[in-house]
């Protein structure tokens, strides 16, 4: 770094409120419709694309994940992935105006593709884990974690380790959260009730 990116650096930083007492794991509600057509979309188109069960970082694990998930593409042009693309984006606009030091090491986009997860009664990502879990290609240039719950389950949800944070799986509810080992999370599996989400990244460019 020259003299004059330090002095850049310094100034904005200086010109950046300090965002003390927080976890940064914060999400909003995107519309009910967005999900309703994302969950009829997955349900008339999602034999076209690829589908697996749930992998961890041991591979096809069931008593660590259980899951079938299915990969989409940000690229896909139906109506109903546009619009909820755009409704991610504007929630994550409104984490950046919540936390505007996330903008401040450099540029980021939306991963090129992100899953649809179905997850039985019974079923979740069970064990505690990361979302960047090593310096890879595939994951090192994760910077925020997204997931948006496509159901409401009213024993079910997402925890927080390091924070000892729990948000129930409410429909429409899209979180974001920093992407490294300080966020480590798992699901809470429900007795009662399926649980399908939407779940992706936004990573360095």
């Amino acid at each position: 770094m020259n003299e004059v990116e330090m002095v850049f650096q310094d100034t904005l930083f200086q010109d950046m409120p300090k965002e003390a007492n927080t976890d940064f794991i914060w999400g909003d509600f995107i519309p009910e419709k967005t999900v309703d057509d994302m969950v009829e979309f997955i349900t008339e188109y999602g034999y076209m694309f690829h589908s697996r069960e749930g992998i961890t970082t041991q591979g096809v694990r069931k008593d660590r994940k259980e899951s079938i998930d299915t990969t989409l593409s940000t690229t896909i042009r139906h109506p109903a992935t546009i619009t909820f693309l755009n409704n991610l984006q504007e929630v994550l606009d409104k984490y950046m105006e919540k936390f505007p030091w996330s903008t401040a090491y450099g540029r980021f986009r939306n991963s090129p593709h992100y899953n649809h997860q179905s997850y039985p009664i019974g079923g979740g990502y069970k064990t505690w884990h990361t979302e960047r879990s090593d310096a890879s290609p595939a994951v090192g240039n994760r910077l925020f974690a997204w997931m948006t719950y496509l159901n409401d389950v009213p024993d079910g949800g997402t925890e927080w380790f390091h924070q000892s944070l729990y948000v129930p799986a409410q429909k429409g509810y899209t979180v974001i959260w920093p992407a490294d080992w300080t966020h480590t999370h798992r699901g809470r599996p429900s007795p009662t009730t399926e649980k399908q989400i939407l779940t992706g990244w936004f990573e360095f460019t």
